[in-house]
C-alpha cells in the first residue's frame, strides 16, 4: 500500500507540473517568506505524519538562481519536533520552478535529523505559491521517504507592536466578541462497518472555528466509536463483515475526543475549542477514519495567551554537554506555540530572579548560542511581573533569556485559512 501511495501521488505531482508548464514564482530576491508544509513520510514499516514550518530570506538572482538563508525552522514528525540546528543550503532554481532544501535538524533530547528536501512549483494564487515535495530524512530508526504539499507566503517583519511591560496587579485584556456556535454534521453511512461497501463518512472533512460542535451520527446498523489520533502504521485486519483486508490504516489515540460507544441510531457531539487539524477514526473499524479543520475567523480577536517563567529557570537542570541550550525546554511553559496574526502574548516571571526575553536565531555556538534580531526586547522582567507582546504579523520568532540561554522557545504565527476543504469518500490512502 505505501509503494501505491507513494507512486499515486508522485504521478499526481508530475502530472499537475505537466499540465502547469507556464507556472511561475512569486519568491523575489530580497524578500522573507514562510514555509507551511503537510504530509507523510514512509518507512518500510511505517508511514508517520508530519509538518514542517521554515522561515527564510532570499538573496540576490543570478542566472535564474536565487540563493535562500534560512532563519527558523520547525519540524515535526508524529508530534516529535525537531528545531533547525547548523548551517542550511537552500536555493530557488530555474526562476523559482524548483527549490532545494537541505540541513539538520535537533530535538530536545539532541537527537538529530538531515534532511534532503526537492520542491516542485504547482502554481501560485494571491495567498502565495504551492509546492510539491519529495526527498527524504535521515537519522531517525528508518530513511524516510517524504511527501510534502507546502505552501509559501511573504512573511513581513518587524512581526509585532511595540513591546510593553504590564504590572503584576494589572490583567491583560480578555474580552472577546461574542460568537454564535455553529454545528458541523457528520454520518456514519449504513453498512460502513463493511469495507467492501466503499463509503464509511459524509462528509469525512470537514472546517469549522472554534467553539464549534460537530456532531457524529450512527445511522449504521452495528455501534461505532470515535477516537482521535495519529496515523501510525499500515496493517492487515479484519472488522465487521468485511473480508480480510491488507492496506487498512493503523492509529494511535491522542486523547482529544473519545465517543465511546455509539450505538446505532444515537449521536455523539464534540465541542472543538482549540486551532489546528485533528484526524479522527473508529478503532473497530480503522477505514471509516476523517479530518477536522478548525480555522481562526479574520474578523474575531483572540484571547491572550498565557506563558509562565517557571520557579527556578535560572539555575539550569544538568551540566551544558547534558542539555541541548540550543532547543525550547520546559523552562518556559508552554515552550512551543502556534497562533494566528493579532495574539498577545503574556509571560508571567514565577522564578525568584529578574528575567529577559529577546528573539533571535540559533547560532550553534555553546558560549553564546543565540543573537538577537530586534523584533522583541521584554526588558527586565522583574519576579512576579508580567510582560505583554503583540504579533500581528506571520513568522516563526525564536526567543531567549540572555542571561539563562537555556530559556528558549518558539512561537509559530501562520495565518487563518482561506481555503475550502473538500469531502471526500475517505481518507483511507489505500482508496485513492
Amino acid at each position: 500500500m505505501k509503494l501505491g501511495l507513494i507512486l499515486l501521488i508522485s504521478i499526481t505531482g508530475i502530472l499537475l507540473s505537466i499540465s502547469l508548464p507556464h507556472a511561475y514564482s512569486e519568491l523575489v530576491s530580497g524578500n522573507k517568506y514562510l514555509l507551511q508544509a503537510t504530509g507523510f513520510l514512509t518507512g518500510t514499516q511505517t508511514i508517520q505524519n508530519s509538518e514542517i514550518d521554515l522561515q527564510f530570506s532570499t538573496g540576490g538572482y543570478n542566472n535564474g538562481n536565487t540563493p535562500i538563508t534560512l532563519e527558523n525552522g520547525l519540524v515535526s514528525i508524529s508530534g516529535n519536533s525537531y528545531l533547525n540546528s547548523g548551517t542550511w543550503t537552500s536555493t530557488v532554481l530555474r526562476d523559482g520552478m524548483f527549490l532545494v532544501v537541505t540541513g539538520d535538524a535537533q530535538n530536545s533530547n539532541g537527537d538529530t535529523i538531515h534532511l534532503n528536501l526537492f520542491g516542485r512549483l504547482i502554481g501560485n494564487s494571491q495567498e502565495g505559491s504551492v509546492y510539491y515535495f519529495t526527498g527524504k530524512i535521515t537519522g531517525t530508526t528508518e530513511t524516510l521517504k517524504v511527501i510534502y504539499s507546502a505552501k509559501i507566503s511573504s512573511a513581513i517583519v518587524p512581526i509585532g507592536s511595540p513591546p510593553t511591560q504590564t504590572p503584576p496587579t494589572q490583567t491583560p485584556p480578555t474580552q472577546t466578541p461574542p460568537t454564535q456556535v455553529k454545528t458541523a454534521q457528520i454520518s456514519i453511512l449504513q453498512g460502513a462497518s463493511d469495507f467492501k461497501t466503499g463509503q464509511f463518512l459524509t462528509p469525512s472533512s470537514v472546517q469549522v472555528t472554534p467553539g464549534s460542535a460537530i456532531v457524529w451520527t450512527n445511522n449504521d446498523s452495528v455501534p461505532h466509536r470515535i477516537l482521535s489520533g495519529y496515523l501510525s502504521t499500515t496493517t492487515t485486519g479484519q472488522g465487521g463483515s468485511a473480508t480480510q483486508q491488507s492496506h487498512t490504516p493503523s492509529y494511535q489515540p491522542d486523547g482529544k475526543i473519545d465517543s465511546g460507544v455509539i450505538v446505532p441510531g444515537q449521536t455523539f457531539q464534540f465541542t472543538m475549542t482549540g486551532l489546528g487539524t485533528t484526524l479522527f477514526y473508529d478503532p473497530s473499524y480503522t477505514w471509516i477514519n476523517g479530518v477536522i479543520s478548525s480555522i481562526s475567523q479574520t474578523s474575531t480577536q483572540t484571547k491572550p495567551i498565557q506563558v509562565t517563567i517557571q520557579p527556578g529557570s535560572s539555575l539550569s537542570q544538568g551540566s551544558s554537554s547534558q542539555q541541548n541550550q540550543f532547543y525550547y525546554n520546559r523552562y518556559l511553559v508552554p515552550s512551543t506555540l502556534q497562533i494566528v496574526p493579532g495574539t498577545t502574548l503574556v509571560w508571567t516571571n514565577n522564578d525568584s530572579v529578574p528575567h529577559r526575553l529577546l528573539s533571535g536565531t540559533s547560532t550553534q555556538k555553546p558560549q553564546n548560542p543565540f543573537t538577537p534580531d530586534g523584533r522583541m526586547d521584554s526588558g527586565v522582567i522583574a519576579s512576579g511581573q508580567t510582560f505583554q507582546f503583540t504579533i500581528n504579523d506571520v513568522g516563526i520568532i525564536r526567543y531567549y533569556d540572555p542571561s539563562y540561554p537555556w530559556v528558549n522557545a518558539v512561537i509559530v504565527s501562520i495565518p487563518p485559512s482561506s481555503s475550502k476543504t473538500i469531502a471526500a469518500p475517505s481518507h483511507n490512502p489505500s482508496l485513492h
